[in-house]
């Protein structure tokens, strides 16, 4: 109930102030799955939770949480915290659990925020919780929320958010299935192929 009560606010407030566009070229899987977007300010989870037409539960750096209404919205959003400087554990079994639990789980690959066209070097992590939950994964390009809080409420922003073509779990089996690579260039492979998905559908839109 809490959910969608701030996803309805906080909806209302993107179109109003940030003229936030929304666009499913395709339609988004049943059961778990991970979307996986660019990341361009702290905007961008509240954003995407918005225009997903499922519930998102994300994983967000434990930093944001330090600050009182960042940390209120992202535990409104279903954010969990997740410590970058280690192996966080708990918070890979309750991504996990949320895979299995056939629920929505939001990540964004590059780890940290990269403005500009350019996008920065996929972590690994979308791909291993994919992998491990044999899940498919949906690319989502988002764009126009650059300027974060302070540019939405000035007026000067036009967000939008496009769901893009999402990597199967046959297509992730196939590169798994390859026997001439290790784990790790496997993951690199579909931690490669998300990003590029989702630059593509950044073109495609622009």
């Amino acid at each position: 109930m809490i959910y969608a009560i701030v996803k309805a606010i906080a909806l209302f407030v993107f179109k109003l102030f940030g003229r936030l566009k929304i666009k499913y070229n395709y339609p988004m899987p049943e059961g778990g799955v991970i979307l996986a977007g660019n990341h361009i300010s702290n905007l961008d989870p509240p954003v995407l939770a918005c225009a997903s037409k499922r519930p998102v539960y994300f994983l967000a750096k434990k930093e944001l949480f330090k600050n009182p209404v960042i940390g209120a919205i992202l535990r409104a959003f279903k954010a969990y915290p997740l410590d970058r400087s280690k192996g966080d554990l708990a918070a890979i079994k309750r991504a996990l659990t949320v895979l299995k639990e056939d629920k929505v789980l939001g990540i964004f690959p590059e780890g940290t925020r990269v403005k500009g066209a350019a996008m920065g070097k996929p972590l690994n992590g979308a791909a291993f919780l994919a992998t491990q939950a044999k899940v498919p994964i949906v690319p989502v390009a988002v764009s126009g929320t650059e300027l974060g809080f302070k540019g939405l409420f000035l007026g000067k922003i036009k967000m939008a958010v496009v769901f893009g073509k999402p990597i199967t779990v046959e297509e992730i089996q196939k590169i798994n299935s390859k026997k001439d690579l290790d784990k790790h260039q496997k993951l690199d492979i579909i931690s490669n192929e998300i990003m590029d998905r989702i630059r593509q559908t950044l073109e495609d839109e622009m």
